[in-house]
C-alpha cells in the first residue's frame, strides 16, 4: 500500500494483536488505507458498529479517560474494541505522558488507533509504542516515484495494466495527490470495462483539461431542453480540444454510461455511498442529487442509443463527428422543449 511500518515486537498475547499502532505522516490517502487494511485484520467478519470508537483529536473534548474507558471495555461478538483518534497531534501533546504510561500497560482486549501527522522517532512515546505495537509511516510519495506507484496500484487494486507512459500522463494531468489519481485509477478502469489495459489515450480522454465538466455541461444543457447553450459549450469543447474528435463521441457516452447506471441504482434503492461510487462525485451530495434529477433513466437510455447511431454514422459515411455531435444535441433538445410547451 506504500505505507512502511515497523515494529520489533507485539503485545496482545498469543493473538499477536498490537494493542498501540501510529500512523502517521503527510500521505492522507496512505494513512486512510493503513487504517482500512489493519481494522479488517483485525476484526475479520465482525461487525465494526459493535467493535469501533471513534474521536476527534483536535476537539479539546476528546477525553483520555473516555477514550480508555473504551479501550478496557470488553468486546461484544467482537475480537476486539477499535478506539481510533483521527488527527490525534494535539491529544498526543495533551496526553503524552497518560500515553506512555499506558503504552507500558495497554488493554489485552482493545486497540487504540493514533491518526497524526508526526511522531518524532526519538521521542520516548515512539520508542513505547514501537515495543509494544506499530509505527506506520506515511509519508508523501516523491513526484517522481508517482508514476511506479500508479502502475502498482492498477495492478493490485483496480486489476489493471497500465503502461509508464500512460502512467507519467495521468500524473502530468492530475497531480501528485495519490487520493486524486486512485479516483482516477478506478474512473478508468469503469472506461475500459474487460479490457485489461489502460492505455494512454484512455488517459488523455477522460483525464484531459475541464473534460468531464466540459461534457457534463453540454448534458445538463441538453436535459434543460437550452439547445443554444449546449451547442455554444460543444463548440467551446471543438475549439479548445484538438482531440475532440477522436474522444467526443465515447466521452459523453462514458458520461451517460455513468448517469444510467446511477439512475437505475438509485430506482434500485442504493445508497447515497453507492450513488457517489457511481457518479463520481464524492463530496458534494447536494450537486449529486440536482444531477440525478436533470434527467429521466428514459432519456439517458435515449442519449445512448443517439451516441450509437452517431459514432456508427461518424465511422461508416461522411458525416463528421462535429456534425453527429450537433445533431445528437439538437435531437436530444426536443422533448424537454415539447414538455415545456405543453407543461
Amino acid at each position: 500500500m506504500g505505507a512502511k511500518g515497523t515494529a520489533r515486537s507485539m503485545a496482545g498475547g498469543t493473538s499477536g494483536r498490537p494493542p498501540i499502532l501510529a500512523v502517521c505522516g503527510q500521505e492522507s490517502f496512505l494513512k486512510r488505507q493503513a487504517v482500512a487494511e489493519w481494522t479488517a485484520r483485525l476484526l475479520g467478519d465482525a461487525d465494526p458498529a459493535l467493535a469501533i470508537n471513534e474521536y476527534d483529536g483536535a476537539s479539546a473534548s476528546t477525553s483520555l479517560a473516555d477514550v480508555l474507558d473504551d479501550l478496557r471495555t470488553l468486546p461484544f461478538l467482537t475480537p476486539c474494541r477499535l478506539v481510533r483518534i483521527s488527527d490525534a497531534d494535539a491529544f498526543i501533546s495533551r496526553c503524552r505522558a497518560e500515553l506512555e504510561d499506558y503504552a507500558d500497560e495497554p488493554s489485552a482486549t482493545g486497540v487504540l488507533i493514533l491518526e497524526c501527522k508526526s511522531l518524532p522517532a526519538n521521542t520516548r512515546l515512539y520508542k513505547r509504542i514501537e515495543k509494544v505495537g506499530q509505527v506506520i509511516k506515511c509519508d508523501a510519495i516523491k513526484p517522481f516515484a508517482a508514476p511506479g506507484w500508479v502502475v502498482k496500484r492498477a495492478k493490485e487494486a483496480h486489476a489493471k495494466t497500465i503502461d509508464a507512459h500512460a502512467a507519467a500522463l495521468l500524473c502530468d494531468q492530475v497531480g501528485t495527490d495519490l487520493g486524486r489519481l486512485d479516483a482516477e485509477l478506478e474512473k478508468l478502469a469503469l472506461y475500459v470495462g474487460t479490457r485489461n489495459s489502460i492505455r494512454a489515450d484512455d488517459v488523455e480522454l477522460l483525464t484531459g483539461r475541464c473534460r468531464e465538466e466540459q461534457v457534463w455541461g453540454i448534458l445538463s444543457a441538453m436535459a434543460a431542453g437550452k439547445q443554444a447553450e449546449a451547442l455554444a459549450l460543444w463548440e467551446q469543447v471543438w475549439q479548445t480540444d484538438r482531440a475532440a474528435s477522436a474522444r467526443a463521441i465515447g466521452g459523453l457516452a462514458f458520461t451517460v454510461r455513468r448517469l444510467l447506471a446511477a439512475k437505475k441504482a438509485q430506482e434500485a434503492g442504493a445508497s447515497i455511498h453507492e450513488l457517489r461510487k457511481t457518479m463520481m462525485i464524492w463530496r458534494d451530495d447536494q450537486r449529486l442529487k440536482a444531477e440525478l434529477a436533470a434527467f429521466t433513466t428514459d432519456q439517458a437510455e435515449q442519449m445512448l442509443c443517439r451516441l450509437l447511431e452517431a459514432d456508427v454514422a461518424a465511422k461508416s459515411s461522411s458525416a463528421s463527428v462535429r456534425t453527429s455531435i450537433e445533431k445528437f444535441i439538437i435531437e436530444a433538445c426536443r422533448p424537454a422543449d415539447r414538455r415545456r410547451a405543453t407543461g
